[in-house]
């Protein structure tokens, strides 16, 4: 036995159902998506994490260079100067990350690379490039470690 059903209460059903459905769709789709993107608190932390690591890489380079001086480990180009240059690139992929970096550091952190790379260019003494690798060092923790 079949029952009629009018048309307008068929329009009805199916206006309704395709509703609920386009609110499920759009909330397990907003729920998805949440998960998905990085809050900004997780993005300042990887920043701040990577910095950090990027800053005992350029503290450590004052044994590497130690060694090069000393006729005992890698030349300076490769212990000292690839490794520098290496960090730097990671130092600007990560500030090109952290819009909230003003051009004053970013300039100062840059700066302080540079002036490690010429201590090492130009063969400074150990103490002189340590204290520069330890500037640098400082210079990104302060900036975007802390």
């Amino acid at each position: 036995m079949a029952l009629y059903v009018s048309a307008a209460r068929r329009t009805r059903r199916i206006i309704v159902a395709a509703t609920a459905t386009l609110v499920v769709g759009l909330g397990v789709g907003y729920a998805v998506g949440r998960e998905q993107v990085p809050s900004i608190e997780d993005r300042v932390v990887a920043v701040r994490t990577d910095a950090a690591d990027i800053a005992t890489g350029i503290e450590r380079l004052d044994i590497e260079y130690e060694q090069a001086i000393g006729g005992s480990g890698d030349s300076i180009s490769a212990g000292v100067l690839s490794p520098l240059a290496e960090d730097r690139t990671k130092l600007q992929e990560l500030l090109d990350t952290a819009p909230w970096v003003t051009s004053a550091d970013r300039a100062a952190m840059l700066d302080g690379l540079a002036a490690l790379e010429a201590a090492a260019t130009d063969r400074a003494d150990l103490e002189t490039f340590r204290t520069r690798a330890n500037e640098a060092g400082a210079t990104i923790r302060s900036v975007l470690a802390t």
